[in-house]
């Protein structure tokens, strides 16, 4: 059947100037993710607001995940909370959110193993609790595609055999507060900003799949990534362990430990030495959850550099 893009999108902007909260927050998205028309920032949380104004649930979640992470505002997880309160009795996922940030506290003290120093490589201990382990993969597993790398000449997403798992971003619009919470732990762990942070990056890899020898720091990149944070969500898998094999070093964590590695060198460039592998998985499935830390701010949308 053949559909009159430009009609549709007219008629969704009437609708929306109208009062119509659907077709509000199908605008905010639009204003959101660029589509018919150019990405507006400001324009996206007036529509989010006056969506959830006239009680559209889905709408004030979405406008209260953004600011947690601070996407076209100043970042305010207090007031984000406030939001998603106000919507919990009608809104399950606005409900789990707030349940699991009650029930689970911060951890007080996660041990700190140092592995390696130059490169620093680290185990923080303990650092997520089970149930968020559970919560990212349940969050990231209907969203999974097969994998892919950036291309050093275009800075574009390519597949590559160099890296055979599944995998799905955490983009600003689906950060809700548990992530939020989650990214803002690891920034501490790191003792960098949270907002130097890339989308958290989830990774699943099944028998035979593997991420061959790599580094990640990526050429040319003006911000580079100056951090590694990996997460380890499971352990009922075989091989799959994280091998540094310039360095001697293979490590397997258990759910809830995070790996820590630096991937530049004291003169800021990449370091050689941090080149790692995951081995080839040979039975189970292993879910990774990556936060890759530039040495500035970051944000996919408004510094994509």
């Amino acid at each position: 059947m053949h559909v009159n893009v430009d009609k549709a999108v007219q008629e969704t902007q009437q609708r929306a100037a109208a009062g119509d909260p659907e077709a509000m927050f199908a605008l905010a998205n639009w204003r959101l993710f660029a589509l018919h028309g150019p990405r507006d920032l400001p324009a996206a949380h007036q529509l989010l607001r006056k969506a959830a104004g006239k009680g559209h649930a889905e709408a004030a979640r979405t406008r209260a995940h953004l600011i947690a992470n601070g996407t076209g505002c100043a970042a305010d997880p207090l007031e984000a909370r406030r939001i998603l309160t106000k919507i919990m009795a009608r809104d399950q996922y606005a409900a789990a959110q707030l349940d699991l940030l009650k029930r689970v506290p911060e951890p007080a003290r996660p041990m700190r193993e140092v592995i390696n120093t130059s490169p620093d490589i680290v185990m923080v201990c303990g650092l997520l609790a089970a149930e968020e382990c559970g919560y990212i993969v349940s969050l990231a597993e209907p969203l999974l595609q097969p994998s892919f790398v950036i291309d050093p000449k275009t800075g574009g997403r390519m597949p590559h055999p160099v890296r055979t798992s599944h995998g799905a971003a955490i983009g600003p619009t689906q950060e809700d507060l548990v992530i939020n919470r989650i990214n803002r732990r690891l920034a501490a762990a790191t003792r960098t900003a949270y907002d130097c942070g890339e989308p958290l990056h989830i990774l699943r890899y099944t028998p035979g799949q593997e991420y061959k020898p790599h580094m990640d720091a990526i050429p040319g990149l003006a911000n580079q990534r100056s951090w590694t944070a990996l997460c380890y969500l499971s352990d009922d898998y075989k091989g799959g362990e994280t091998d540094f094999p310039d360095l001697g070093i293979t490590i397997r964590g258990v759910p809830g430990d995070v790996l820590l590695f630096r991937n530049l060198d004291d003169q800021g460039r990449a370091d050689p030495r941090t080149r790692h592998t995951g081995l080839p998985v040979t039975g189970g499935a292993k879910w990774l959850a990556t936060r890759w830390i530039r040495q500035r701010p970051y944000h996919p949308w408004t510094r994509p550099d």
